[in-house]
């Protein structure tokens, strides 16, 4: 468990953001990364047994070699942090200098003041590995306590912050400063993707990821006077209210969105046949995905299973589709949410990609999942101009999208209720729920109830609700649904593993 947290960590905010980015949703999130662990090792678990026997052979780490990994990142995160926080208070100094006019410093300037650092080179990078990679190779120690805790290490770094000035950084102080930072991302973000391509693929994901941190942390320091390490040491000590407070939720994985976004820009994109060939897989997964919920809907709602027997069927359902996908082979590459978006930004002139896009259907769902991780829905670049007012898809009030949430939260809370029942009766589940299995059951489940009484899609809705964000955002009974939702998951993953 701790390393797939730690791996979603390094996937999502690096090593650098793994420690000052916290994770606020470390349930929800756990059943997230046990979903693409399992794809990754149903598509690869032939190599995830070759690096468990071969020791250092074929790339592969000793288990004496992953504990040095873990130590010397941990290590190294401790010195990049503090020269980082060192140097953004002298560049937010010298800029804030109220002699001469204040002026932000651009991402091209922040990458050669990141680079005259002469940082330290991680673990993984000097030895050639990726993090995916590395990620298989702790996936075979989950059982090792010493790995483990040496996970545990990198996943809960120690605070580098003053604990009197943190002290001082109450609850609301916290989200304004992590408001602020979403902000100063969000232009980071936008003034990164308005770089010429050759200049945006010269920058290493590492150095996309410093430099914006960088640049957060001077926006940070000038404008709200606090140091970001006593914010991180600040976060540490109201943790875990934090993890309850939707505004704080909202910010990190908004942060967390914008950071994987602007890392993802910087890289080179797969040819564009093969974007093509996982659009069609992407569009007819989804197609055989939605029949089958819709059934599944039909059979619960008349009383044909109950909420054990539909988990089964779902359960089964999912490990024939990552079969599937295993069997795919190299036919289609592995891409995230965010390469597939910023593939389709590079490839949208061409018609036949755009015809593959618009068959596909993985931009609502990509949008679906987006709005489902943020209590409002968060505008990229991409996103914006693709969920304007000419988007395909069924015209919705924004009072309509309010009585959907509500009737979304409705369903939720009955299924989790169901579960619950079926948890502590004698013909409860004869073996554990996989969370990530059981979240995606009831998501599925309420958005086919929703659909079976308004004729809207889940991702019919989730357009409409870019479109009118505005009004949503300042809607209570929209805001409240949404964080309601939230805690509903989260507390379906609890219950298929309350050990954690």
């Amino acid at each position: 468990m701790e390393v797939r947290l730690l791996s979603e960590k390094l996937h999502r905010f690096g090593v650098v953001g793994a420690g000052i980015i916290p994770d606020a949703q470390a349930t929800l999130k756990l059943a997230q990364v046990q979903q693409e662990q399992a794809e990754l090792a149903a598509r690869e678990a032939a190599d995830t047994s070759t690096l468990a026997k071969s020791g250092s052979q074929n790339g592969a780490l000793s288990r004496a070699e992953i504990l040095t990994v873990l130590d010397e990142t941990v290590r190294i995160q401790g010195i990049v942090q503090q020269e980082v926080s060192v140097l953004a208070r002298k560049v937010a100094k010298e800029n804030g200098d109220k002699k001469k006019k204040r002026k932000r410093l651009s991402f091209v300037d922040g990458h050669k003041k990141i680079l005259e650092l002469g940082l330290p080179q991680e673990p993984l990078e000097d030895r050639g590995i990726s993090e995916t990679a590395f990620q298989r190779m702790l996936s075979t120690y989950e059982e090792d306590e010493e790995v483990m805790t040496a996970a545990q290490r990198l996943l809960h770094p120690m605070g580098k912050g003053d604990p009197e000035r943190a002290q001082s950084i109450n609850m609301s102080k916290i989200i304004q400063i992590h408001e602020l930072m979403v902000t100063e991302m969000q232009k980071v973000l936008e003034e990164f993707l308005q770089l010429p391509t050759e200049v945006r693929r010269s920058f290493t994901g590492k150095g996309c990821e410093t430099t914006a941190e960088l640049l957060v942390s001077v926006a940070v320091e000038q404008q709200l006077s606090v140091r970001c390490e006593d914010v991180e040491q600040a976060v540490i000590l109201y943790e875990e209210a934090l993890q309850q407070n939707a505004d704080f939720t909202r910010c990190t994985e908004q942060l967390a969105n914008m950071m994987q976004h602007l890392i993802g820009a910087a890289q080179t994109r797969v040819q564009k046949d093969e974007f093509v060939a996982l659009l069609q897989h992407l569009g007819e997964s989804t197609r055989k995905a939605k029949a089958f919920a819709q059934t599944l809907f039909d059979d619960y709602k008349a009383k044909r299973c109950n909420i054990v027997v539909a988990y089964s069927r779902f359960e089964e359902f999912s490990d024939e589709s990552m079969a599937e996908a295993a069997n795919q082979g190299e036919e289609v590459p592995d891409l995230s949410q965010t390469e597939i978006q910023l593939c389709y930004d590079e490839y949208s002139a061409d018609e036949e990609v755009k015809a593959a896009w618009e068959q596909s259907g993985v931009e609502s769902s990509m949008m679906l999942r987006s709005a489902m991780m943020s209590s409002i829905p968060m505008m990229t670049p991409s996103t914006a101009s693709s969920a304007g007012p000419d988007r395909k898809g069924k015209k919705l009030k924004s009072s309509e999208i309010v009585e959907m949430q509500e009737l979304m939260l409705d369903k939720l809370i009955l299924y989790h209720k169901d579960a619950l029942v079926a948890f502590s009766g004698a013909k409860g589940p004869q073996k554990p729920w996989r969370a990530e299995i059981a979240v995606q059951m009831v998501q599925a489940l309420a958005s086919a109830a929703v659909e079976h009484r308004y004729g809207t899609s889940a991702e019919d809705m989730t357009i409409a609700g870019f479109q009118h964000a505005a009004a949503l955002q300042k809607n209570e009974r929209f805001t409240r649904a949404t964080e309601k939702q939230q805690e509903i998951l989260m507390a379906v993953a609890r219950l298929c593993a309350p050990e954690s």
